[in-house]
């Protein structure tokens, strides 16, 4: 249940992950969509100031040419004409002696109207006349007296144009909000659009990706503050949102799925090892044991390794379950199947060469061990078959000695596995029909350090002469350990020095290597 939960968890997190994931990235895009679409509502806007700055340092500057020092027809024609190109500007008026004179639309006033005093004024790079600018909320013209305007008004000179703040803003601009501004070092004036943006965009008061300021180049101080929030982002593409949220929310929910599938399919290491007996995914390989003296190969211990579609299973991973699933004597019988058949195809081992097999201690004490002496390709094996028994079980020495005896009467070897690590005994050893012994590898790789385990080696060998045993010992690496064995009377050798478990194929290299 345990289990279940933790990779029910794991596929839950998975599937959050992959949300969180697949959101964020829907996040980013998002942000730069909305960037590229403020940028290009600021490059609109700002490309109008220009051309609107153009315009109006074109037109003044003619009309300003003409030195026209009244109001008469050939005045009025002019600034009609330029009117009549004009993109921006709604109405020019001329000024004398700061008293407005007449406009394009009302012509020749009847009563002179003095100018008022700009909001600001500003050097033009063109003309040596200053441009004074006003920005006017509410403009009433003389040729329309009941509709108020939005205008800028620009006097350069005798003559001033009436900019439509209107032109900036058409079904081009997606942004909800935004404000065209002139700033100086000192102070900041509003132009059109909304007034305030450029402050509220200036103090942070917007989120990320949600505001913009983009400031002409061509005519420094003019700017314009963008800002578009991220609701009206996301109502403006509704659509699209909801059916990216379905997709990922799929996404996550797949992956989740996936995941939970997937480790119980990997995690299941009892149906992987049932199924992997049913369908080879056992496989052996062979690691060679050598005489310590002679540096000849005189057998090898065949060891079981695992791997199906789903990856590899290390021994401690499906040895256990072959315990707790009663799978040992199938494992035993195909382990010997398989080991038999592919050693025998082998012609470079000789009659004699040692084959160690492990045996499970509980097989012997159900009594399946004995079932071996009844097995031909054992029996009839050129080879000398070696069971090895891993004292890691209790081992009841009254039942092991009858099976034990029948099997070395049958032309078996014996020995015990790891030995010292389990529960072996002098009894056992005196009591059991032992040929061999092997010496678990901790006590070689304590060597080096001359720890405790080490210091015992003199002590087995004592045994082992005792009893007329062979001994083995495992998991020799390196040219010390193995003269310190040597030494100590040790007969026989494996490990990564002399070479590592090895497939088929690369056994029969081996031995041929060997024999060269």
């Amino acid at each position: 249940m345990k289990q279940y939960q933790r990779r029910s968890l794991i596929a839950a997190v998975s599937g959050i992950v992959v949300f969180a994931v697949c959101a964020s990235t829907l996040l980013y895009f998002a942000a730069q969509k909305l960037g590229r679409q403020l940028a290009r509502d600021s490059n609109y806007i700002v490309k109008h100031i220009d051309a609107a700055v153009n315009e109006r340092s074109k037109i003044l500057s003619h009309l300003n040419s003409l030195s026209a020092d009244s109001c008469n027809s050939d005045n009025l024609i002019e600034m009609r004409r330029a009117l009549f190109d004009a993109q921006y500007v709604i109405d020019i008026g001329f000024f004398k002696n700061d008293e407005l004179l007449c406009t394009t639309g009302a012509g020749k006033l009847a009563k002179t109207i003095p100018d008022n005093p700009p909001d600001y004024i500003r050097a033009d790079s063109n003309d040596n006349k200053p441009v004074r600018v006003r920005y006017e909320p509410q403009l009433y013209l003389l040729l329309f007296s009941d509709r108020a305007m939005e205008v800028i008004i620009v006097r350069q000179g005798n003559y001033n144009l009436i900019i439509d703040s209107r032109a900036f803003n058409d079904k081009v601009i997606v942004s909800t909000q935004w404000e065209v501004l002139y700033k100086n070092s000192d102070n900041i004036f509003h132009l059109g659009g909304v007034e305030g943006t450029y402050k509220q965009v200036k103090t942070n008061a917007f989120l990320a990706y949600e505001s913009v300021i983009k400031c002409s180049t061509h005519n420094p101080g003019y700017c314009a503050a963008v800002q578009l929030p991220w609701s009206q982002f996301f109502a403006n593409n509704q659509f699209l949102l909801i059916i990216s949220l379905i997709l990922i929310s799929l996404a996550g929910v797949s992956s989740g799925l996936l995941i939970d599938y997937s480790l119980a399919a990997r995690r299941s290491t009892v149906t992987r090892v049932r199924k992997g007996l049913k369908k080879g995914s056992f496989y052996w390989t062979y690691q060679p044991i050598i005489c310590l003296h002679t540096g000849n190969v005189v057998g090898c211990e065949a060891l079981a390794r695992f791997e199906d579609k789903y990856g590899v299973l290390f021994p401690d991973q499906f040895i256990p379950i072959i315990r707790k699933t009663n799978l040992t004597w199938r494992f035993t019988q195909a382990m010997i199947e398989k080991v038999l058949c592919e050693l025998t195809t082998v012609e470079a081992l000789p009659r004699h060469f040692k084959v160690s097999i492990n045996i499970f201690p509980c097989d012997v004490e159900t009594g399946n061990i004995a079932l071996l002496k009844d097995i031909p390709a054992l029996t009839d094996s050129r080879f000398i078959i070696c069971l090895e028994i891993t004292e890691d079980e209790y081992l009841d020495s009254t039942v092991a000695h009858t099976h034990f005896k029948n099997l070395v009467e049958a032309g078996f070897n014996l020995s015990i596995d790891d030995f010292g690590t389990g529960y072996s005994n002098l009894k056992n050893l005196q009591n059991l029909s032992f040929h061999q012994l092997k010496i678990d590898r901790t006590f070689v790789q304590d060597i080096a350090t001359e720890g405790l385990k080490a210091s015992m080696i003199p002590n087995i060998m004592a045994l082992v002469r005792k009893f007329n045993y062979t001994c083995v010992a495992e998991g020799i690496e390196t040219n010390e350990q193995e003269a310190i064995l040597k030494q100590a009377g040790v007969h026989y050798g494996q490990g990564w020095k002399y070479a590592k478990p090895m497939a088929l194929r690369e056994f029969k290299a081996y031995l041929k290597l060997q024999t060269v």
